[in-house]
């Protein structure tokens, strides 16, 4: 199953950089069993524009996992 960058959302002024809001919201997923072991991510340009950050903040959040 694919997850869609819909699914991901970010606070900018919550005080948390918003690299580690993604990996938190990658954590939830797998936790709570909505993201499994072969599962793709939308793309760093894919969810960077979604989001509407930097695609550099993507790619330093997926080099964390």
């Amino acid at each position: 199953m694919a997850i869609k960058a819909t699914q991901f959302e970010v606070h900018p002024s919550a005080g948390v950089p918003i690299y580690l809001q993604i990996i938190g919201q990658i954590n939830a997923m797998i936790a709570g069993g909505h993201l499994n072991a072969g599962d793709m991510l939308p793309s760093v340009r894919q969810m960077a524009t979604e989001l509407g950050v930097n695609a550099m903040t993507i790619s330093k959040a997926y080099s964390k996992l």
